[in-house]
């Protein structure tokens, strides 16, 4: 499904997967992904600062989660795959050889689940960037912890707020997983005194 929001000076699009909740457990690391594109209409410049993207649980006492930077998540993949690694082949090797056909069966398995997705990250995720005339557009996967012992059980439907500052605004961007039927509430914020 994808959200679209577009002023004088810039566009951005939410996509997200119909079914990212039930990915979530089948991941190497477990992670919530969203697809944005940006696309700059205007002069001057416009950044695109992913880290400081946040994603709002709020079905679960509103926990906030900050976007995961991809090279600290490459760094902690592999770090997971060293350690799998040396956890089958130093251990359970040596203490079930009977099992070694099963054994090295599963860590290749899995072994091939964490450079898929060390691949998708290091090639797809967005980067900080500047958009201006000549480079007009962005557009990559931005990732969300879902770990906090505030996050329980996922609720059908799952309400989200995805809030990003671009420019000298704060998009909201609220939306459910699965998505419901019907159309798109979307909230007013008060306005701010001074």
């Amino acid at each position: 499904m994808y959200y679209g929001l577009s002023t004088s000076e810039f566009e951005v699009i939410l996509g997200v997967d119909r079914q990212e909740l039930e990915k979530i457990p089948h991941r190497a690391t477990p992670m919530l992904g969203v697809l944005l594109t940006f696309r700059y209409k205007s002069g001057g410049q416009l950044q695109v600062q992913p880290n400081r993207f946040a994603l709002e649980f709020a079905k679960h006492f509103e926990v906030v989660k900050t976007s995961l930077d991809p090279e600290d998540m490459l760094h902690h993949l592999q770090e997971d795959v060293d350690d799998l690694t040396d956890e089958v082949e130093r251990h359970q090797l040596r203490n079930h050889p009977e099992q070694k056909k099963q054994k090295e069966a599963e860590l290749q398995s899995r072994l091939k689940d964490y450079a898929e997705m060390m691949d998708f990250i290091s090639t797809r995720a967005l980067h900080p960037a500047v958009l201006d005339r000549l480079n007009s557009t962005a557009s990559g996967w931005v990732f969300f912890g879902v770990k906090d012992r505030w996050i329980g059980p996922w609720r059908k439907p799952e309400q989200l707020i995805l809030r990003m500052p671009v420019g000298n605004l704060v998009l909201e961007f609220p939306f459910s997983l699965p998505p419901q039927t019907g159309g798109i509430d979307l909230r007013r914020r008060p306005a701010e005194q001074p």
